[in-house]
């Protein structure tokens, strides 16, 4: 297989994270692309793995920087990195199919706990059908019918 790739998409502030260590635990490369085509140019040359990008370095509102980075690579699980104070609004980008969210600037406590969701997320599936994430489950049992059969308090 592949060896799969990280794209950082415009100029997320990574200059004080030891990120070759990081990647390496994953054995996954770190690419860079200055803009949404040159992250178009990475998908069709390398096994893309995940996008981080900030909606702002890309001078885009944050749904339509999304929708970009899907478009330009479909099947790289997207990463929308913030900072503390921007306005977003979260349930809206859960149904926009976002996979994470990582707050700026890094923290590499914060960023090998990303890498590792994303890790898991592309272990659990060779291929992570992302409409599928949207439909919601069904329970199994309601509350009285739990109770009855012991589960629960």
């Amino acid at each position: 297989m592949t060896r799969g790739s990280i794209v950082l998409v415009g100029s997320l502030p990574v200059e004080n994270l030891a990120l070759d260590l990081l990647f390496a635990e994953f054995d996954w490369a770190i690419e860079n692309a200055p803009s949404l085509d040159g992250l178009a140019k990475l998908n069709r040359k390398r096994n893309l793995v995940a996008v981080l990008f900030n909606p702002q370095d890309l001078a885009l509102p944050w749904e339509k920087a999304l929708q970009s980075v899907l478009h330009a690579a479909p099947r790289a699980l997207p990463v929308l990195c913030h900072g503390f104070a921007d306005r977003i609004d979260w349930p809206q980008v859960a149904e926009s199919v976002a996979f994470h969210s990582l707050l700026l600037p890094f923290r590499e406590s914060e960023f090998r706990h990303t890498l590792g969701f994303i890790s898991g997320a592309k272990r659990s599936s060779s291929r992570i059908q992302m409409h599928h994430r949207l439909q919601l489950r069904k329970p199994v049992m309601n509350a009285p019918q739990a109770r009855a059969a012991g589960i629960g308090a």
